[in-house]
């Protein structure tokens, strides 16, 4: 009989098994392939996260430039939650400190700066070599810290350009792997790990700067030194105060050259709003009017209240004075005055501030 014909079907079957199973095979990587894909953040989950992170931090360093009308700065600014600034920087051509507190911006500048923005008679007077802390008006700088560049300020900045079409690419800052997301107007650069490393704005204010979110410790120290700068604030001087001599210095007791001479003068003072302005009056006596031999010098103070004016007087004695003022046949008496920027008890309200951070 002739053999019986050769069975197929298993053939068939194990082929549409194994074709099925490379199927499945395929499948699955597939899969596998698309949920990697997915597993990163959007943008928007990124901005979310890093501002979470940002918004709970005490201080934040920025470094780079910052530009707001027709002012420039350049260099480092440490901002904390509270809006205080400190930092050196490059303002509009001039090399300073700024120290920014409580709605008061205070620099430390050269001789040189502050001698175009006082008189004369002042700047001989009060100013002395190298640098030194004055108070300017809030007017001068148009950067508001407060507002733009708080680690808060960055975080809700952050939020906002999320509501608009954001774009996203991969980049370096500072050396390390970062995310450059970001709006038509606006730009964060993120690490991988949620943290904020560059800021760049070209609306107003323009910035471009990187970032370093302080640690506890550094941010400990930040404020310690803010702390330090506001001790150093007794000696400086209001820029943004205009005070004058309401009549002419003159003579208490002052009967015979080289004793104990008393003088005195009336002096005013601009208030730009405040209740108060304390004033600070130095006295010289000279040889001539003007100049000639310096023979001895004091300084008192006084405060202006409302429209009335002050009297202040001092008296002079030793030195010079006493060595060479007998022999003086004619002495003059000058007094310059100068508004000042903190009383000791402004000092100590300016460092209460900085429990809150």
């Amino acid at each position: 009989m002739p053999p019986p014909p050769p069975k197929r079907g298993n053939g068939a079957v194990l082929a549409i098994v194994l074709g099925g199973a490379l199927v499945a095979v395929v499948l699955v990587a597939v899969v596998v392939v698309v949920v990697l894909a997915n597993s990163g953040k959007t943008p928007e989950e990124r901005l979310e996260a890093a501002a979470n992170s940002l918004s709970t931090a005490r201080t934040v360093k920025l470094k780079g430039s910052f530009s707001y009308a027709s002012d420039n700065l350049q260099g480092e600014l440490t901002v904390t939650r509270g809006g205080r600034v400190n930092g050196q920087v490059t303002w509009n051509g001039d090399n300073v400190t700024l120290l920014g507190a409580d709605n008061k911006l205070f620099v430390k500048a050269s001789k040189s700066y502050w001698t175009s923005k006082l008189s004369s008679l002042s700047s001989n007077s009060f100013l002395k070599e190298g640098d030194q802390w004055g108070l300017v008006s809030n007017t001068e700088l148009s950067l508001d810290f407060d507002r733009e560049l708080t680690p808060a300020a960055l975080a809700s900045e952050m939020r906002q350009i999320s509501r608009y079409t954001l774009r996203e690419r991969e980049t370096t800052v500072q050396g390390r792997k970062a995310y450059r997301v970001g709006s038509s107007l606006t730009t964060f650069y993120l690490s991988e790990d949620g943290e904020l490393l560059r800021y760049e704005n070209i609306s107003s204010p323009r910035v471009s700067a990187d970032v370093t979110v302080q640690s506890t410790a550094a941010s400990s120290s930040t404020i310690s030194q803010m702390r330090a700068q506001m001790g150093e604030l007794t000696d400086a001087f209001d820029s943004s105060k205009s005070p004058r001599n309401s009549a002419k210095p003159e003579f208490v007791d002052c009967d015979r050259g080289g004793e104990p001479c008393t003088v005195r003068v009336r002096v005013w003072s601009t208030r730009g709003g405040a209740p108060s302005v304390p004033i600070k009056v130095n006295f010289r006596l000279t040889s001539a009017q003007g100049g000639g031999t310096l023979y001895g010098e004091c300084s008192s103070t006084g405060t202006v209240t409302g429209l009335d004016d002050v009297t202040v007087q001092c008296t002079i004695s030793g030195g010079e004075w006493a060595r060479s003022g007998k022999n003086a046949r004619r002495v003059w008496v000058s007094a310059t005055p100068m508004a000042i920027a903190a009383t000791s008890s402004d000092v100590a309200a300016l460092q209460r501030g900085l429990d809150s951070e």
